[in-house]
C-alpha cells in the first residue's frame, strides 16, 4: 500500500510552491487591515524596551570617555565607569539645582515683561521709521505697518507661554520615567563592562547570516559610522556647552537681561554648524535692545568674539578633522535636513552627509579601480 508521503513525491500538488506566498500575504492582509492594533502593539512593545533604549544611549554617550580614562590613565574598567557615572550625576544635579530653575526664571520673567517690550517696539516704530521719509519713498508702508507689527507682536506672549509649558512638560515627562532611566543606567554599567562581548555577537550575526566579503564591508561600514557619529556628535555637544557657560559667564559680566536663557539658546544653535552661531545670537541682541542699545551692541560683539574663538580654535581642538566634508556639502545638508526634520535636521545633518559621502567616494573608488583607471 504507497504511504501517504509516497503519493505526494509521486503526484505532485499543482501549485504547491506558491502556498508560502499566499500564507505571507494572507499575513501581511491582516496586518494592514488591523494596522492600529498593530501598531498599538508595536508601541507596547517599545515602551517596555525604554529602559534598554536608554542604556544603549548612556553606554554609547560614556564609551569614548571611559576609553580614555583607561587608555591614558592606565585605570581598571570599573575604576572608569565609576568615574564617568559620578561626572554625569554631577551634571544632572547642576542641571536640577541650578540651570533648570535659572531658565524657569528668565522665561517666567519674560513674559511678565513682554507687554512693556511690545509698547516699547510698537512706540520706536512708529515714532522712528513710519515717520522717515526713506519709509515713505521706497513703499514700505503697504508691507510693514503698524497693524502688521502689532498682529506679530500680539502672538509674542503665546508663544513665550508654549515655550514655558514646553520646557516643564519637557522636564515633567523626562523625571516621570525615572524608574526606567534608573534601570537604564544601570544595565548600561553591564553593557560597557561586556561590551567586546556584544561586539563579537554582533558580528556573529553579521558572519552568520551574510557571505564572507559582505560581512567584512558590514562591519567595516558600520565601524566608520560609529566614528562618524561618536566623534561628531560627542565632540560637538562637548564644544558647544563650553560655548554655552562662557557666553553666560560673558552675559552675567555684562548684567544682560535673561542670561541663563540667552546662554541656552547660543550653547544649542552652536551644535548647527555656520547658521548657528548668527541664529543665537539673533535673540540676545533683540531682548537686549529693550534694555540698552549700548549693551545690545556689547553683547552682539561679545558673541561674535565667541564664535570666532570656536571657529577658529577650541572646535579644532575638540572636534579635529573629525568628518573631513567640504563646507559646501555641509551646508546643503543643512539646508535639506531642515527643510525635512527642522532643527533636528540641522543638527544630525554633518554626520549623515559624512557617512554618505564616504559611501559615494568609496563607490566611485572601487569603480574606477575596475577600470584601472587613476584620476589626477
Amino acid at each position: 500500500m504507497q504511504g501517504v508521503g509516497g503519493f505526494f513525491m509521486k503526484n505532485k500538488i499543482p501549485y504547491l510552491e506558491f502556498l508560502p506566498i499566499l500564507v505571507i500575504g494572507l499575513v501581511l492582509f491582516k496586518l494592514v487591515d488591523r494596522i492600529d492594533d498593530f501598531g498599538l502593539l508595536i508601541l507596547s512593545g517599545l515602551r517596555v524596551l525604554q529602559s534598554v533604549f536608554w542604556a544603549i544611549g548612556v553606554a554609547y554617550v560614556l564609551n569614548p570617555l571611559m576609553k580614555t580614562l583607561e587608555k591614558k590613565f592606565k585605570m581598571p574598567r570599573i575604576l572608569a565607569i565609576l568615574i564617568c557615572y559620578v561626572i554625569v550625576i554631577g551634571i544632572i544635579i547642576t542641571l536640577i539645582t541650578i540651570v533648570i530653575p535659572m531658565i524657569v526664571e528668565n522665561v517666567v520673567d519674560l513674559i511678565n515683561n513682554v507687554n512693556l517690550y511690545q509698547e516699547i517696539a510698537v512706540n520706536y516704530f512708529e515714532e522712528n521709521i513710519t515717520s522717515t521719509t526713506w519709509y515713505n519713498e521706497l513703499g514700505l508702508g503697504e508691507y510693514l505697518t503698524m497693524d502688521t507689527l502689532s498682529k506679530h507682536l500680539v502672538d509674542l506672549p503665546d508663544l513665550l507661554n508654549s515655550v514655558l509649558n514646553g520646557l516643564v512638560g519637557f522636564v515633567g515627562a523626562f523625571f516621570g520615567g525615572t524608574f526606567k532611566i534608573i534601570i537604564g543606567f544601570i544595565i548600561a554599567v553591564y553593557l560597557l563592562l561586556d561590551k567586546e562581548k556584544f561586539q563579537v555577537g554582533l558580528k556573529k550575526i553579521v558572519y552568520g547570516f551574510f557571505k564572507e566579503k559582505q560581512a567584512d564591508l558590514t562591519v567595516i561600514f558600520f565601524g566608520d559610522v560609529n566614528k562618524i557619529f561618536s566623534r561628531y556628535i560627542i565632540g560637538k555637544t562637548i564644544d558647544s556647552a563650553i560655548i554655552g557657560v562662557m557666553c553666560f559667564i560673558g552675559l552675567a559680566i555684562l548684567q544682560t537681561p535673561y542670561a541663563a536663557l540667552l546662554a541656552i539658546i547660543v550653547g544649542i544653535t552652536n551644535m548647527i554648524p555656520y547658521f548657528g552661531p548668527f541664529i543665537g545670537m539673533v535673540p540676545a541682541i533683540i531682548l537686549t535692545l529693550f534694555v540698552s542699545p549700548i549693551k545690545a551692541v556689547w553683547v552682539g560683539l561679545y558673541i561674535l568674539g565667541l564664535q570666532q574663538f570656536d571657529g577658529y580654535y577650541l572646535g579644532p581642538k575638540i572636534l579635529g578633522d573629525s568628518v573631513g566634508v567640504s563646507p559646501f556639502w555641509i551646508i546643503l545638508g543643512i539646508i535639506i535636513g531642515g527643510s525635512m526634520m527642522g532643527v533636528l535636521g540641522m543638527l544630525l545633518a554633518v554626520p549623515v552627509v559624512a557617512v554618505l559621502q564616504m559611501v559615494f567616494t568609496r563607490a566611485v573608488d572601487k569603480q574606477l579601480s575596475k577600470k584601472d583607471i587613476i584620476v589626477e
